[in-house]
């Protein structure tokens, strides 16, 4: 609990930060009444994220149900959404490429060193 209270506590005062650095024009009204301050743009952020999370859920769906429709069809589906899906990923966390490249590095020497440990008993 004191966890998740620290996270909205630091959640709520990045968002009072952010309201103070970045002004905008945008407004919003919660039950005819305007919301000022960094409830704003937590409630902005809240509900944008609740409506992609509602269009993701729809997208699934909608391919489960296609897939059981059409089977041979769903199966194709299936994989090439799944294929979006993981491009989607690639294509918006640009950030996970430096720490891709020392896994690759790490990779590669694990992978060599078992290749080499198994030509050595081959060897013997």
């Amino acid at each position: 609990m004191k966890k998740i209270l620290t996270f909205v506590l630091i959640v709520m005062l990045a968002c009072l930060f952010l309201d103070k650095v970045g002004g905008s024009d945008m407004h919003m009204q919660f039950n005819g009444d305007d919301v000022d301050g960094p409830l704003e743009w937590l409630f902005g952020l809240v509900f944008a994220g609740g409506g992609l999370l509602v269009a993701a859920i729809a997208l699934v769906c909608a391919a489960v149900v296609t897939g059981v429709v059409l089977a041979g069809v769903g199966v194709v589906l299936i994989a090439v959404l799944a294929l979006g899906v993981v491009l989607v990923l690639a294509l918006s966390t640009p950030v996970l490429l430096p720490l891709l490249i020392p896994v690759a590095i790490v990779w590669l020497i694990v992978s060599r060193k078992q290749k080499q440990a198994q030509a050595h008993q081959h060897s013997l």
